[in-house]
């Protein structure tokens, strides 16, 4: 029987508004870099892509590791556009921009359905890989009263796909692995992470990337129906 059910964060329960490739290509510009909206794709693209290469499943070097991860980052995107380096006040408002509340969109499905879990019993919580500002930003967007605990990647020094992560998670909400259930947009780190630890998954599908995937949905929408309460 399912006594708890996690969540992702980013792009599972709210995402960036605007979006990010806007944001950056307003500050670049701002920071005198010339580019196209195709270079930049790629230098996000390729940035992202390298740090998942590494294999880390905490990124951010911990709390104190995160200033100097974000520069990484962003000093990567820029050097593929123009060779150059984030000037510390660009970093400065970036950093700023992405920690308030209002550059963060919360989608349709997900009041409705943490409010329908909530009424159903269900123990809710997030597993996230995020930097440590995340608990602020839920309380901000009003999401934090819905969950008993929120587990976050650069606090716990570990982050998914590692089991470790989800195991803290699971024993902060007192409950076995197999009593749990996770939802989340990345097929591994998500979907396959919460499986090898034991919890049961669903794979959150809003483009319609996995259709081999059974264990998926949509939309948050179908959640309840998919859970058979």
């Amino acid at each position: 029987m399912i006594r708890a059910v996690f969540f992702d964060a980013g792009a599972t329960l709210l995402f960036p508004d605007p979006p990010v490739h806007q944001v950056y290509a307003h500050e670049f510009a701002a920071d005198g870099c010339s580019f196209s909206d195709e270079d930049l794709a790629r230098a996000l693209e390729g940035a992202w892509r390298s740090i998942r290469s590494q294999g880390k499943t905490d990124r951010y070097g911990g709390v104190r590791g995160e200033p100097e991860f974000w520069k990484s980052v962003l000093n990567r995107v820029r050097a593929s556009l123009d060779g150059g380096i984030v000037s510390d006040q660009a970093f400065a408002r970036l950093a700023a921009h992405f920690r308030s509340a209002g550059s963060w969109a919360i989608f349709d499905d997900v009041g409705p359905t943490l409010e329908s879990l909530g009424r159903r019993g269900l123990l809710l919580g997030i597993v996230s890989n995020w930097d440590s500002h995340l608990p602020r930003l839920l309380e901000d967007l009003g999401l934090s009263p819905h969950f008993k605990t929120v587990v976050v990647s650069a606090i716990e020094e570990t982050g998914k796909p590692d089991p470790e992560i989800f195991r803290r998670a699971c024993a902060r909400l007192r409950v076995a692995p197999e009593e749990a259930l996770h939802v989340g947009d990345s097929l591994s780190e998500d979907y396959e992470g919460a499986r090898g630890a034991g919890l049961m998954a669903l794979l959150l599908d809003r483009k319609n990337q996995y259709p081999a995937v059974a264990d998926r949905i949509q939309g948050l929408s179908e959640l309840s129906a998919k859970m058979g309460i």
